[in-house]
């Protein structure tokens, strides 16, 4: 879907003016509008309908009550009251729409889906970086454990483990850094060969490149929640 505008409304959004959207998380074009705030795109805010003079002059920080009203004509304040009524809430206010700021539910949704998608990134990108270098292999590494027999030590009298280098990491071979490759050419029936850089070396080398550009540009505070997992 291109998703040109979205609006906002308590109820729900609306895309291009004319496709209805639930606030639900499980719906599909919901996600869709996620994805368009993080694209940089900024949705447009509910209307806000001002209420006209009269409302305002009825209502609860307008005209006092009539009995009120009453008293207040009694001690001399009644023609004051209505004049400062009159003056908060003019006739120009004739109930006019304005926008209203954008729901912070649907930005704060958008930011949490940004950062699980940047998490994920750069958790893969941490994998793709810890494998080892395929044009300079791969060390073998061994640890010493223990066997599960005991002998006595006869300086401290305990029966101490026998221990045994066991091959954790098994070493691998570097790649060959240029291969031969043979093109035939079935009308002249003849071939040619040249030398190339390794492909599995040239995927390697791209891969790693794009892994470490998204560590590069991984915020720091998705970097913080990595490391607290």
């Amino acid at each position: 879907m291109n998703i040109e505008t979205v609006k906002t409304y308590e109820a729900g959004l609306v895309i291009n003016g004319t496709i209805s959207v639930p606030n639900d998380p499980a719906n599909t074009d919901y996600q869709a509008i996620l994805d368009w705030i993080n694209e940089g795109n900024t949705p447009v805010g509910p209307d806000v309908i001002e209420p006209d003079y009269v409302a305002l002059r009825t209502g609860p920080d307008g005209y006092a009550s009539t009995g009120d009203q009453l008293g207040m004509i009694a001690d001399g304040t009644q023609a004051a009251h209505v004049a400062d009524v009159k003056a908060r809430f003019p006739k120009t206010n004739t109930g006019s729409t304005t926008i209203g700021d954008v729901p912070q539910d649907i930005l704060d949704a958008a930011a949490a889906k940004l950062a699980a998608q940047q998490l994920s990134a750069y958790t893969t990108a941490i994998a793709r970086l810890s494998q080892y270098v395929l044009s300079v292999g791969r060390a073998e590494v061994t640890e010493s454990r223990a066997t599960g027999e005991q002998v006595l030590n006869e300086e401290t009298m305990q029966m101490d483990d026998v221990m045994a280098d066991v091959v954790t990491v098994t070493a691998i071979d570097a790649l060959d850094a240029t291969v031969e490759v043979t093109t035939y050419d079935f009308d002249t029936d003849t071939s040619s060969t040249e030398t190339v850089t390794n492909p599995l070396i040239v995927t390697d080398v791209s891969e790693r490149t794009d892994a470490q550009a998204i560590v590069d540009a991984t915020p720091s505070a998705v970097v913080d929640a990595y490391n607290a997992l």
